[in-house]
């Protein structure tokens, strides 16, 4: 999962620089009421949020160990996509689609296919 990997890594990086630059210029204490004050700022936390929720939905599809998605989900919460970027380019360190996306898990795949 070449691609997959690349675009993780990439996506990865933009989110460190990006939020090296907000947490070294901004600040949260201020800025967050702003944000929280306007309609697309408001709608900008729901875009973060329903995404997360998704991704948490295929880390917890993917996963075996509740531990783990436990884990990953509080780095969304915590980080927000920052996380979902550096779990795509763990995923893509599997050698095939299906495990990309299902996991290493027999038994998913196997219910999921009746």
């Amino acid at each position: 999962m070449p691609t997959a990997r690349v675009l993780g890594l990439v996506t990865t990086v933009i989110m460190l620089v990006s939020l090296g630059v907000s947490v070294a210029t901004g600040h949260l204490t201020t800025e967050g009421s702003l944000i929280l004050g306007l309609a697309w700022g408001r709608m900008s936390l729901i875009d973060l949020y329903v995404g997360a929720a998704l991704v948490g939905g295929w880390i917890a599809h993917r996963e075996q160990s509740r531990i783990r998605i436990l884990a990953w989900w509080a780095g969304l919460i915590i980080f927000g996509h920052l996380a979902s970027a550096i779990y795509v380019v763990v995923a893509a360190s599997s050698p095939d689609r299906e495990t990309f996306w299902s996991g290493s898990n027999p038994s998913r795949d196997k219910s999921e296919a009746r």
